[in-house]
């Protein structure tokens, strides 16, 4: 299976990506990313995004590259890809956003980790969802990597 990943994180977070990639390659992703920083999306971001199987997007409250994650997950979601976008609770969102993502506290994770969670759960009941396995897969990642997210900035 591939996974698109996009992030708009600052450089203290960074070492999550590794952890993450880590994670997924244990579940057996093939990890695809954006190179297109602060320009527009390339033909080959298209194609990687338009190829996955799971779009994973990431946007911190200190990110610099909100607009360009945004852009990759839209062009995730008019493609039918399954995608679970993870934003800290920092992050201003337009009232005009209206579709599925996950808000992140990195001081008070529990939350989302129960929202993951109960999602991972309604995708393994739903045997009729052909995407539901790399959702769950990419899930399972995500939770660990919640986690540390907010471990870290406890320190």
């Amino acid at each position: 299976m591939k996974v698109f990943l996009s992030y708009s994180l600052n450089d203290q977070d960074l070492f999550i990506l590794t952890l993450l990639a880590e994670e997924l390659n244990k579940k057996g992703f093939i990890i695809n990313q954006s190179n297109d920083f602060h320009t527009e999306m390339s033909s080959l971001t298209r194609v990687n995004i338009n190829n996955s199987n799971l779009f994973i997007g990431l946007i911190s409250g200190t990110g610099h590259e909100k607009n360009r994650v945004i852009n990759e997950w839209r062009l995730a979601t008019s493609k039918n890809i399954p995608c679970i976008f993870l934003i800290e609770n920092t992050v201003p969102i337009n009232q005009n956003f209206k579709s599925k993502y996950l808000i992140f506290d990195r001081y008070n994770p529990h939350q989302a980790i129960e929202e993951l969670k109960k999602t991972i759960n309604i995708k393994k009941e739903n045997q009729n969802d052909s995407n539901a396995l790399a959702w769950i897969l990419g899930g399972a990642a995500l939770l660990s990597i919640i986690s540390l997210l907010s471990k870290d900035d406890k320190k």
